[in-house]
């Protein structure tokens, strides 16, 4: 009996022996690698990059869908959003390419059919109306909506999501599909957004 509560005593000894060098791993570990706070921007950007290049499918472009079949995404060049769509349009050429651009003058040789801007001013969103009066203007945040733009990313309980102008959008000729507009905001008053 004796001998049993001994190698209960040693097992006991070493299991415990074992958990606090797990722990001590564990602390190891997290003091090595701490988190980092801007990890959920990473995934905002994946997000965008994800949702820019469905919108081009998820829009009934009619009479103005390209030609070729292959959709112009021109997106403002310094957002980290533009690098990831980048990455996404060269896995899929044959069904759209990507054009960087530094400045809105840039794109006046471009046929663009989404257009994803890093500004919310009204006269650059203007401009664009009408040296590409078919294109969707995407940007960040309610007052690119009340600026004239089309779809703006905003955050809704600490996630991406789309609020889409239908107003703004009307006078381009295009439709957004149902499956889009069933996961978007939909702006209902864009002078009291």
């Amino acid at each position: 009996m004796l001998n049993t509560k001994a190698q209960a005593s040693s097992f006991n000894s070493l299991f415990y022996s074992l958990r606090c060098k797990i722990m001590g791993c564990l602390l190891l570990l997290l003091i090595c690698f701490p988190l980092k706070a801007n990890d959920s921007n990473i995934q905002d950007h994946n997000l965008k990059a994800v949702y820019l290049f469905r919108f081009a499918f998820l829009t009934t472009w009619g009479e103005f869908a390209p030609a070729s079949k292959q959709f112009n995404f021109c997106s403002a060049a310094e957002l980290e959003t533009s690098n990831t769509l980048q990455t996404l349009i060269e896995k899929k050429p044959e069904r759209a390419k990507f054009t960087p651009y530094t400045s809105i003058k840039e794109l006046e040789k471009e046929t663009c059919h989404l257009i994803y801007l890093s500004t919310q001013s009204s006269s650059v969103i203007q401009q664009l109306k009408t040296t590409q009066p078919h294109a969707l203007l995407i940007g960040d945040g309610k007052p690119f909506i009340q600026s004239g733009g089309m779809i703006a990313f905003i955050k809704v309980n600490n996630r991406i999501k789309p609020l889409i102008s239908l107003n703004n959008i009307k006078p381009t000729g295009l439709s957004i599909r149902s499956q889009l507009l069933s996961v978007s905001e939909i702006a209902t008053n864009e002078d009291k957004l």
